[in-house]
């Protein structure tokens, strides 16, 4: 995994302040949508595979924001996507700890991989309680943000 891809993936997980004004799209814009429309090439909300994943405008511009609050269901879709598309998601739709380590050694380096593995492990058992899909993605994304910065990571 190349070191922009996972700058993507980190964009996708966390708040990134962005201006949008009316007739401007940030420079980030092309390539996250890119990878976004690859992302639900193949993406269901549903385990049955009937819900297919699509791209709103509302939706993407939420996620593209790094929105964490009051998220429309089509973000938390759309990050559920990327999220399983790039392996944080493994085949039964469990967060995949050893990819996310490697991801946060190259994007958070300065986070103690044992206090990783320990959030990762609680947010692991809150994860397994959603049934939905783009709900599962969602508390998976704010657990661990929200349990490292409880053990005192706030610079992420």
């Amino acid at each position: 995994m190349t070191a922009f891809s996972c700058f993507l993936i980190f964009i996708t997980m966390t708040s990134l302040p962005t201006i949008l004004l009316a007739d401007l799209q940030p420079p980030h814009y092309g390539p996250l949508r890119a990878m976004t429309e690859a992302a639900i090439e193949d993406c269901y909300e549903d385990a049955a595979q009937k819900v297919k994943v699509e791209i709103t405008d509302e939706g993407f511009e939420e996620l593209l924001k790094g929105s964490r609050d009051n998220l429309i269901h089509n973000t938390k879709c759309l990050r559920y996507c990327i999220m399983r598309k790039n392996g944080l998601f493994n085949a039964s739709n469990s967060l995949d700890k050893e990819k996310l380590v490697d991801i946060f050694e190259i994007i958070h380096p300065q986070v103690e991989k044992e206090k990783l593995l320990n959030v990762l492990q609680k947010c692991a058992e809150k994860t397994e309680k959603e049934t939905d899909n783009c709900e599962r993605a969602s508390v998976a994304a704010m657990c661990v943000l929200d349990e490292l910065k409880g053990e005192g990571v706030t610079n992420i």
